[in-house]
């Protein structure tokens, strides 16, 4: 036992992923993957003082994974004896049996697999102390009663909340990949409703980190929280204009996630993005870099294999702008003639970084000059064929680099590709959003509707 929330060892984890490769092997697959993982964790919340939601919280699974001739099938289970894991490969078996062939099937190739590729420092064992998390909690509460208030104006916590977990995980292939992973995940949150004559404004901060030294503390938290609910209050629609647009880390977060749906192999594969075939291309600003790091310490997107046993690589996905790479599995890039860029797992780590000094949160409002300062996304979408990006959006209204006024209710357009071409500037003021490090981005000209 490894802590209070791991309930399986490595040993007997290894031994259910062996089995059930085994048997899928003697029951006519070709070739097998499992993944047995254990773990769990503990989630407090509280509103107005009073605890609320106390959740401790656990789990074990087994994922398998078979193919033959082209045949694909997949099942999994939470339980690892012998009957279950003979259960689930049967499942697999006969789904595999009806399944639709496709030549590119298969595990990955054996040259690609991550054997001695080192792990990054990913787990920290969390506390199971309820009570010290509670007492945590309850800081966070009198830490938001401690930040000055406009007058007249009333807060209520929608929740204060805390959780960790950890989770033990192990791979084995018929290929002959065995390895094992440890990884913890911290979180605190706070989110707040303010009112005032009348009107009613919501906000949130949250940190999330493997390790308790690298979250946020209370009172940036809850001062983020209250002073993006308060200064909210009394938001008003702008008239439709062409101008400038300022994302804050937050926000600007959405425009680079977008970025990356572009550049997956899936989408790239069925040409169903706005970047398809984009490999070599200049697709933004030539000052705008966007890297991708699997070995970052402690990093909440890090690791030293995929979920196919093989490891990435850091590089720029992004230089100067030019497309490098795409984010691939080994299925997509036998589709694409490429080879798999061991992001079976999803993107690890993204950092955008500019050639172009940005500054912080207040240098980029005066480079903004007159326009709008994003800082909610609260609806809309992007196609990711055509690249039409529309939202509805919250922030502020900026004269001469100085905010004028709450702005809420309106709608924001452009095309991805002219958007991520007009980047001026990239801040200094940057923040963590799981996979995503990003500062605010400046952007020169978006469409900003009325009413949304």
């Amino acid at each position: 036992m490894i802590s209070a929330y791991i309930s399986d060892g490595e040993a007997g984890l290894r031994a259910a992923s062996q089995q059930a490769v085994e048997l899928a092997l003697r029951a006519g697959a070709k070739e097998a993957s499992a993944n047995a993982s254990s773990g769990g964790g503990l989630q407090l919340g509280l509103r107005d003082g009073r605890l609320e939601t106390a959740l401790r919280s656990g789990h074990r699974f087994l994922n398998l994974t078979v193919f033959k001739e082209g045949r694909v099938g997949s099942a999994s289970a939470t339980t690892f004896d012998a009957g279950a894991i003979q259960r689930l490969v049967q499942e697999a078996v006969s789904i595999m049996q009806w399944a639709q062939p496709d030549a590119d099937n298969g595990l990955a190739e054996a040259a690609d697999l991550a054997h001695d590729v080192p792990h990054p420092p990913l787990f920290e064992p969390a506390s199971d102390d309820a009570a010290a998390l509670a007492d945590e909690a309850l800081d966070m509460e009198r830490a938001l009663r401690a930040v000055e208030r406009p007058a007249g104006t009333e807060v209520r916590t929608s929740e204060v909340g805390l959780s960790c977990s950890e989770t033990l995980s192990v791979m084995v292939t018929s290929s002959g990949f065995c390895r094992s992973s440890l990884g913890s995940n911290l979180a605190r949150w706070c989110s707040v409703t303010a009112m005032r004559d009348g009107a009613m404004a919501r906000d949130y901060a949250q940190s999330m980190a493997r390790r308790q030294g690298d979250l946020r503390g209370a009172a940036w938290l809850t001062e983020r929280a209250l002073r993006g609910a308060a200064e909210q209050l009394g938001a008003r629609p702008v008239p439709s204009v062409t101008g400038p647009v300022l994302f804050n880390p937050r926000t600007a977060q959405t425009v680079i996630e977008d970025l990356v749906g572009a550049l997956m192999g899936a989408a790239q594969y069925r040409r169903a993005s706005f970047l398809a075939g984009a490999l070599g291309e200049q697709v933004a600003a030539d000052h705008l870099n966007l890297i991708e790091d699997p070995f970052e310490p402690w990093g909440l997107a890090s690791g030293a294999y995929d979920a196919e046993g093989v490891a990435g690589s850091r590089r720029l996905v992004l230089e100067a702008g030019v497309v490098n790479g795409y984010f691939l599995n080994s299925l997509n890039a036998r589709r694409l003639g490429m080879r798999t860029t061991g992001n079976a797992s999803g993107p690890y780590n993204l950092t955008l970084s500019s050639r172009h000094a940005g500054g912080d949160a207040e240098a980029m409002q005066r480079r903004l000059g007159t326009g709008l300062l994003v800082t909610a996304i609260t609806g809309g979408r992007t196609d990711p064929a055509t690249g039409h990006w529309s939202r509805a959006v919250e922030g502020y209204w900026i004269e001469g680099g100085v905010r004028r006024f709450p702005v809420a209710g309106v709608t924001l357009g452009g095309d991805m590709r002219a958007m991520l071409r007009g980047i001026t500037h990239v801040g200094d003021d940057v923040e963590r959003f799981g996979v995503f490090r990003v500062g605010s981005i400046l952007i020169d000209g978006m469409h900003i509707g009325g009413r949304a």
